[in-house]
């Protein structure tokens, strides 16, 4: 359960300013990069449980590391000029919710099975809707994360081009 809160952790800040700006972006594969760093708490990893990573040859992760992937954003992705779902997180709600020009801002709420969360969005398009970069800051109580706990991070994303390959539509 503990490496899934991890992971969950790591998707949810690597998610979260790149699917708000979709909405802005344009059609095709994107390469996203995401960082973030606790600045209270952090994800809780027991000694055993570190221990048999370590044995499996699994690699400890290190969530201050930038994970970088790949997305394809769908033409009707793009389209919609709507906050998205938040990191898949049914529990997660934006409340002002806003673009001014180029600029996204919104602040979200969440009340998942990891306890109520809340946090600030800010992001900026630019290259003609094909490059973004982004902020964001999440804090909640969680006893996996170490109790209280403040979650900030970058992200940025760059247009790779108008077809996704074999992931496309």
């Amino acid at each position: 359960m503990r490496k899934s809160v991890a992971i969950a952790a790591v998707l949810t800040a690597a998610a979260l300013p790149c699917t708000v700006l979709a909405a802005h972006r344009v059609p095709g594969e994107w390469e996203i990069t995401s960082q973030m760093h606790f600045t209270q708490g952090g994800v809780q990893i027991p000694p055993e449980v570190q221990a048999q990573m370590k044995a499996r040859g699994i690699k400890l992760p290190d969530f201050t590391e930038p994970h970088t992937f790949k997305q394809c954003l769908t033409p009707e992705q793009a389209a919609r000029d709507e906050h998205p779902d938040f990191s898949q997180d049914k529990s997660c709600t934006s409340r002002n919710a806003s673009w001014s020009g180029s600029h996204f801002h919104a602040d979200i709420t969440c009340n998942g099975a990891h306890g109520p969360r809340h946090g600030v969005i800010d992001g900026t398009i630019t290259a003609g809707g094909k490059a973004y970069s982004g902020t964001f800051r999440m804090e909640g109580d969680d006893p996996h994360m170490g109790g209280h706990y403040v979650m900030q991070g970058r992200s940025s994303g760059q247009w790779l081009g108008p077809s996704c390959g074999k992931d496309d539509p």
